[in-house]
């Protein structure tokens, strides 16, 4: 994650900001611990996995989810 701060401040005062944030636990150079973990690496393939496939015509009525008759 980059740091953007508005107004611009100078290089000691930015390096200065950047070290307080990384002391009270804000990491700013790497992704957050819950990105990877197994559990959120699985989630993602199987979203990726379950993708629906592509069709070139429309469903038919009768086989759609709420189809009350047949």
């Amino acid at each position: 994650m980059t740091l953007e701060i508005a107004p611009p401040l100078p290089e000691a005062e930015r390096n200065a900001l950047s070290h307080a944030l990384e002391r009270a636990g804000i990491r700013l150079d790497s992704r957050p611990e819950a990105y990877a973990s197994a559990w959120w690496r699985t989630a993602a393939q199987e979203g990726v996995d379950n993708l629906p496939v592509p069709t070139r015509y429309a469903p038919s009525p009768r086989s759609t989810r709420g189809a009350t008759r047949a």
